[in-house]
Order: structure tokens, then sequence, then C-alpha cells
């Protein structure tokens, strides 16, 4: 299997101190994977007060809006190009962040995309809310989420908690990458629900499997199992224990009403996580696959508010 490489970082910026934060975080990636950088910036409140349909002086404060965004962008594409010797591109956007974070990554054929856990404005609901799970759901790339509460460059301890579901090993190829340029040891966190008989008897011989493989990369491994009532409320439990400096978790693509209300594993460690979280879905789904196609139809063209800056 040809090995996940990264190649471009998707950052979703709204000036606030906890996009900064992640910025910091989506350099330190990009100086490690010699990756480039497409800033992202999304006009959610003047799409909702201006809608392009109103029309007149609606669409001449979007227009004012979107030149200010892009100009600020700009500024900070050529300083951060000139500093860091990084691709720097920009992006801004109108719409609903999340919709508009999901089709900016599949325009810019993004291979990561990093968000701040809390953002300002009309996008702190967004941040902390469904929506940021609707971004995990649909993007077509692993997201990595950065709470505002520390500055993160690195990698070097990464947690990795195990569930008994299908694909449970995929997300290791992908974070292998990530391991290598960090030179990280990996902690693996078996999570079995105490009512899943079948999960108590074979976890340990999964977790012996994923430790083998990683020992082919000389990897620094310890594992644990942990039976629990709530596997999301564990895996937060532990993270505060070890203190990663990321957590890497398979996103599960909970539909139903009830898991909905209950709130579902990703959303639950992304909302809640004092730690950056590398949510990676298992695969790229049919239902996200239409979803994208459907709203890039939809959607004005891209190109019409791409703004680049480069470089090296």
């Amino acid at each position: 299997m040809k090995s996940y490489e990264i190649e471009k970082v998707l950052l979703a910026i709204d000036f606030s101190p906890t996009s900064y934060n992640a910025l910091e975080t989506a350099i330190g990636i990009c100086k490690r994977h010699q990756a480039s950088l497409t800033l992202l910036h999304v006009l959610e409140n003047a799409y909702v007060l201006y809608p392009p349909e109103a029309g007149g002086a609606a669409n001449m404060v979007l227009a004012d809006l979107t030149k200010s965004a892009s100009d600020n962008l700009n500024g900070l594409a050529m300083k951060l190009a000139a500093k860091h010797k990084i691709e720097v591109n920009y992006l801004v956007q109108s719409g609903n962040p999340a919709d508009e974070i999901c089709r900016g990554a599949h325009h810019s054929k993004a291979n990561l995309i990093v968000l701040g856990t809390h953002g300002s404005s009309g996008l702190r609901e967004f941040f902390i809310g469904s929506n940021a799970y609707r971004v995990v759901k649909n993007a077509p790339c692993p997201v990595m989420s950065v709470p505002g509460t520390n500055q993160w460059t690195d990698f070097k301890k990464m947690l990795f908690p195990v569930r008994m579901i299908p694909h449970a090993l995929d997300k290791y190829d992908i974070i292998r990458p990530i391991i290598r340029k960090n030179g990280s040891s990996l902690f693996i966190a078996g999570i079995v629900n105490r009512n899943d008989a079948i999960g108590v008897i074979e976890m340990c011989p999964l977790i012996n499997t994923i430790q083998t493989k990683i020992a082919e990369d000389d990897v620094i491994c310890g594992s644990e199992v942990y039976f629990c009532e709530v596997v999301a409320k564990q895996v937060l439990a532990v993270s505060n224990l070890e203190k990663p400096d990321l957590i890497v978790i398979t996103a599960t693509l909970d539909t139903t009403i009830k898991e909905f209300f209950l709130g579902p594993y990703t959303q639950d460690i992304v909302n809640h996580a004092k730690f950056p979280v590398l949510s990676i879905r298992p695969e790229v789904s049919k239902t996200s696959t239409a979803y994208l196609t459907s709203m890039v139809k939809k959607a004005r063209p891209l190109s019409a508010m791409f703004y680049e800056s480069s470089s090296q």
C-alpha cells in the first residue's frame, strides 16, 4: 500500500486568537512535510445577512467584505511564505462554513484540514457544535481540530484509541508519515464497552496485531485495555492522564436521531478534548461523495473567489 502523504494543508481561519493558534500547528505540519498551505476564510455572517439573491447594495457589501478579507489574507500569506519558506495560498468564500470548508478542501485537493475548536462571532457555534462534526463527516480528507488552550507545533506523543469497529487499522497508514516526521511515540488505548462480550475477548488480539505492525516501523509503543460504560468519555479520561500531543480517532458517521441527541463518539471527543484531535473516516462513503458533488454543482465557481500568494 502506498503511504499516505501530506502535500496540501487547508486551514480554516477567522482571524480569532484560536484560529491563529491552529495556524501555528498547520505551519509546523507544512514545514515538516514540505506541504503547501491554503488559508480559507468563510464570510458566514455576510452570506446570511446579504445573500447573493438579494442583489444591489447587498452584493456591494459582500464584495467589500470579500475584498477586505482577501487583502488581510494576502498580507498574511506573503508574511508566512517569506518567514517559513513554504507555499501559501488563500481562499475567501461566503456561505455555510462547514460546506465551504469541505468544498474548498475538495477543490484544492487538500490532504489535511486544520480547524481551531473555538471561533469568533458567527463561527463560535460552528466550531463547538454539530457543524464541526459535519466537516469531519463530509470532508474529502482527515480533519485535525486544535483547541485554543495551548500551542502544538509538533506531535511527539500520540494517543491511538482502538475500538471494536470495522477498519480499526485503517488510520495507522495515514498517521505513519506524521509519526516518522515527528519521531513520535504511540500509546494504544484499547477501549471496550463493558457490555460488549465479544469485544472483551477480541480486544487484546487486535492490539497485539497493531503492535506487530507498528514494531515494523521501529516506533516506541505502549498499550493498555480499558473497560468502560461510555467509550468517548473513557478516551477523554485517558487523554487527560497521558497528555498526548495528538489524539487520533476513526470518525464514526452516526446518523440516527437517538445517536444525534446522545452525542456521537467523534463529536464528543472533538468538542471536549484538551488536545488536538485527528479525525479519520474509515473510507470516503458514497453518501459523502454525492454530498460534495451536489455542493460543488450548486455553488458559485470557486475560481472566482480564489486568490494566491506564494511562496518559497
